[in-house]
């Protein structure tokens, strides 16, 4: 690929799958013919200009939360008309499993077709890898300075050798929801279960079929909510899929084989049938939110999404509807943090000066606290000082992920204990973690041939990205 050192054969593999080199290169502006040539960028006496053939081009992720959406939209569309700039809007879908939207994006950049700005989650560790983004330092720094430092986990996925190449807009609310009513009916605290353990018995106890009221709102299979059950369960019992340093492969271990085993038998064992909804093993993102909102989830683990639609929406679970700080296991019971939505500026985008306004209009005060009340407690301050806004401590939802959000240990999902690098995002994209719960529950390996299996996926990808893999 241009621009970087990855073989056509590697860049396939990091992202995920097959390139698609006109997914969204075929959405690119299209030069209006005999039109003046483009002069956008800085021009003569300071003013900023966007010509008719090179419109400012901006690409938002689709959210499971339709308001947030229209909101990120509208807000591109009035900057477009306050500046009196030509615009382009398109989307890409929120939390592909296999990472496509990564590979359109890549496409479009090589290609010479690039967006301007892209609004998303990913960390920037693929993206620089893939030499698809262009550094920002110098507006984080302006944001840190008004709104204070940057919570641990959006600070340590926004940079990556010594710059930051994302601007962290909001962190995203995640963890354990929960009906109140339906927990204090049974007389159990859920905040004082403290590992998956202790909640996959309680749910058991809470669920009642004959009511359409399940305990266990969370699948396995492929997609954000799968991977964040898979990746907390193993990390419990003590498994990581990389060491402190990221450089090495350590997913094969005894700890690792326990998780996936009480994994599996929670969708296998007969004995916790009655807690499961139906269909839970083929449910994708969408498919949690959709049941909890229909009233038919006792608990479930969900971004945040799934209340600030509840609240918008004035759906009757709203009221009743709980944060719980995510469980542990027997090894590591405690470990926390928030992700974060992103701004990019992208390589050979073609008003660069104009993008970087753009993505600056969205750090007003005025609206960051526009984003928080429309997506209540899906979006959460990515800066320290935003805590004592009104907006999030007039929320206790919002308000009781605070200590969670500031938690020094910033834990990452995937690459925790290490840091975040390109050859774990590569797994990721790879969806290595709960193809492995699928590879013993379909019967193809134990959970020990699986994990083996795994861990040598794995240290090929390592291997591939220029990382040892083992020593």
């Amino acid at each position: 690929m241009a621009n970087t050192r990855l073989s056509r054969r590697k860049f396939l593999q990091f992202t995920g799958g097959a390139l698609a080199v006109s997914a969204l290169a075929a959405c690119a502006p299209v030069a209006q013919q005999g039109s003046a040539p483009a002069t956008s960028g800085q021009a003569a006496g300071g003013k900023i200009t966007v010509a008719q053939d090179t419109p400012l081009w901006a690409v938002y992720q689709e959210d499971f939360h339709p308001d947030y959406n229209a909101f990120i939209k509208k807000a591109l569309e009035d900057f477009g008309k306050a500046k009196g700039y030509p615009m382009e809007i398109a989307t890409t879908a929120g939390f592909v499993a296999g990472g496509a939207d990564i590979q359109k994006m890549a496409a479009a950049v090589n290609s010479g077709t690039a967006p301007d700005v892209w609004h998303y989650t990913s960390s920037v560790f693929q993206l620089k890898k893939l030499g698809l983004i262009l550094p920002v330092t110098d507006m984080v720094k302006e944001l840190v300075d008004k709104y204070g430092a940057i919570a641990p986990r959006p600070d340590k996925e926004a940079k990556t050798e010594g710059e930051y190449y994302a601007v962290p807009y909001h962190a995203r609310s995640d963890g354990g929801w929960f009906r109140k009513d339906i927990w204090e009916a049974a007389g159990i605290d859920v905040a004082k279960l403290r590992t998956y353990d202790e909640l996959r018995d309680a749910c058991l106890q809470v669920s009642n079929p004959d009511k359409q009221i399940w305990g266990w709102g969370m699948t396995v299979n492929r997609g954000g909510d799968g991977a964040y059950l898979v990746d907390r369960v193993i990390q419990g019992f003590g498994g990581a899929f990389a060491d402190e340093t990221g450089q090495y492969v350590t997913i094969d271990s005894p700890e690792t084989v326990a998780a996936v085993e009480w994994l599996v038998d929670i969708y296998k064992n007969p004995k916790w049938a009655k807690m499961l909804p139906p269909g839970v093993l083929s449910w994708t993102d969408p498919s949690n939110n959709e049941a909890y909102l229909g009233g038919k989830l006792a608990y479930t683990q969900n971004g945040g999404t799934v209340y600030a639609k509840a609240v918008l929406d004035k759906n009757p679970v709203a009221p009743n509807t709980i944060w719980d700080k995510p469980k542990g296991g027997p090894k590591l019971k405690e470990f926390f943090g928030l992700s974060s939505k992103n701004w990019f500026m992208m390589k050979n985008g073609k008003n660069p000066e104009a993008a970087r306004e753009l993505i600056m209009s969205f750090y007003t005060e005025d609206m960051l606290k526009a984003v928080y009340k429309n997506a209540t407690t899906y979006a959460l301050p990515a800066y320290e000082k935003m805590w004592d806004w009104p907006e999030i401590k007039d929320v206790p939802n919002s308000l009781v992920q605070k200590e969670g959000a500031l938690d020094p240990s910033g834990w990452n999902q995937l690459p925790y204990p290490g840091p975040g690098t390109p050859q774990m995002s590569a797994v990721g994209s790879a969806n290595i973690d709960t193809d492995i719960v699928a590879a013993v529950l379909g019967g193809q390996a134990t959970a020990a041939e699986a994990v083996k299996q795994a861990a040598e996926k794995m240290v090929k990808i390592f291997k591939e990205m220029g990382a040892p893999g083992t020593k």
